[in-house]
């Protein structure tokens, strides 16, 4: 499966938040999500720029937590056309950020003999394309009620890395977008 690629450096410039109307903000506390405080508690925090030091940070843990391809190239012992075909056929996750091809590290092991996660190609054939990065990681990296061992919770990568069906990772995926 070929992805798209976009530079989500640019996606994120071209974002521009508008403050909330008076009616989105009535809805907001008739519908019971917000007290009237609390909506102006959090419209306080993103006016004093917290929500969008959240979200840098989320982005850069997430370039922090991600390979070049030559590094790719290297960890698995193959060209970087090899990485990239590998890519295009919806083997190994890949974004774009400022120009670079970036590979988080959530998806490889520390197994020379099987570098990525097993059923990952399963996985990202799930993974809906305009998902930014971020969500991504969160999702790959957040511990799943349905995903247990010996009443442990697990990530969909700590999942898959002890070998546990893809199709358990995709289910909650499917769940999720339905919902």
């Amino acid at each position: 499966m070929k992805r798209r690629s976009r530079d989500w450096a640019l996606e994120y410039q071209r974002a521009r938040g508008e403050p909330l109307s008076a009616e989105q903000a009535d809805y907001l506390v008739e519908s019971g999500e917000f007290t009237r405080e609390s909506l102006e508690s959090a419209q306080a925090a993103i006016a004093r720029g917290e929500l969008a030091e959240a979200e840098r940070a989320t982005r850069q843990a997430g370039i922090d937590a991600s390979l070049i391809v030559e590094a790719v190239a290297r960890r698995l012992g193959i060209s970087v056309a090899q990485v990239d075909k590998r890519r295009e056929d919806g083997e190994l996750f890949a974004f774009v950020f400022a120009g670079d091809t970036l590979y988080p590290t959530w998806q490889f092991t520390d197994d020379p003999r099987h570098p990525v996660l097993s059923g990952l190609s399963c996985v990202l054939r799930a993974i809906p394309e305009d998902w930014h990065p971020a969500g991504v990681l969160a999702f790959m990296t957040t511990p799943k009620s349905s995903l247990q061992v010996s009443d442990k919770q697990l990530s969909p990568e700590q999942w898959l890395l002890r070998g546990g069906d893809p199709r358990a990772v995709t289910a909650i995926l499917e769940s999720f977008l339905m919902s």
